[in-house]
């Protein structure tokens, strides 16, 4: 996949909260698209601010938003945009054709078709995806699953977008509830371990801020170790720091005592169990 020029182009986010603002940032900051490139909408103005703070156009009224957006990105909570389907198709309006981006956990591209048909007759290009929130800092990690009727430059489009603010993959729909529950709750789990290993920090006698600033340097060296090390395992890199009878080798015992491995990895299942549950709903 290519990247493209999106200048131009008006991106539309159905749904105007955390994760719309972190794509949202991360457009504006990379230079990929300017504020009245993009549009947000939401059934209230309690977000309206950091929009307009960053001159993007915001309104209370989605069908203006989509009426007037050839990109759509579905950003509202899974369990809420049935309904805001539904109050669309009450307007008795039938959208022309759009490519229909979802950042919604768990909702399959089945689903989506079936309730965009309520509001278009259009329905050959639709994606389903779920970033991260790093997109908000152009670190993150996203997943992305066409429809078979996008076309080799919705692909270009949509990864040029992704791409500007994440590392952008794409993968069968099958593998999307994983997907999510690894990269896209991921971060909450890295989060407390920073917090962990700053409080670990204080234990010792480290200064709050001190050991808060290095354990969040140190997560990021180590993740950049790994994605550039060419190639080695991330247990590889583990047996180098760790010296025979060493303090870093006392600190992993405690970590296995403590099932670390299997902690994080029972989150993701439970998250991809969750994601699941939630596309049902």
């Amino acid at each position: 996949m290519g990247k493209l020029d999106l200048q131009g182009q008006k991106i539309g986010f159905l749904g105007a909260g955390a994760m719309a603002q972190a794509i949202g940032e991360g457009l504006l900051s990379s230079g990929t698209l300017g504020s009245r490139d993009m549009m947000a909408s939401a059934a209230s103005n309690r977000f309206e601010g950091w929009w307009t703070e960053r001159d993007v156009p915001f309104v209370t009224n989605n069908h203006e938003l989509v009426n007037c957006c050839s990109i759509v990105v579905i950003a509202v909570k899974p369990h809420l945009y049935k309904g805001v389907a539904s109050a669309l198709a009450s307007l008795g309006h039938r959208y022309e054709e759009k490519l229909w981006v979802s950042i919604m956990a768990g909702v399959t591209l089945s689903d989506l078709e079936s309730n965009l048909g309520m509001i278009t007759d259009f329905l050959k290009r639709v994606v389903r995806t779920i970033p991260n929130t790093p997109v908000k800092v152009r670190k993150g990690s996203v997943g992305v699953t066409f429809s078979d009727g996008c076309t080799d430059l919705d692909k270009d489009i949509v990864n040029t977008i992704f791409s500007s603010v994440a590392r952008c993959t794409e993968i069968p729909e099958r593998l999307q509830n994983a997907f999510a529950a690894m990269a896209g709750s991921g971060p909450a789990y890295i989060y407390q371990v920073v917090e962990a290993l700053a409080d670990g920090g204080v234990l010792m006698g480290l200064p709050r801020d001190l050991a808060m600033e290095h354990a969040a340097a140190m997560v990021e060296g180590a993740a950049c170790m790994v994605t550039s090390s060419e190639g080695k395992h991330p247990a590889k890199l583990k047996d180098e720091v760790c010296s025979p009878g060493g303090s870093t080798i006392r600190g992993v015992q405690k970590l296995e005592e403590g099932g670390v491995r299997a902690a994080f990895m029972a989150a993701v299942q439970a998250a991809a169990e969750r994601n699941a549950e939630l596309g049902k709903q």
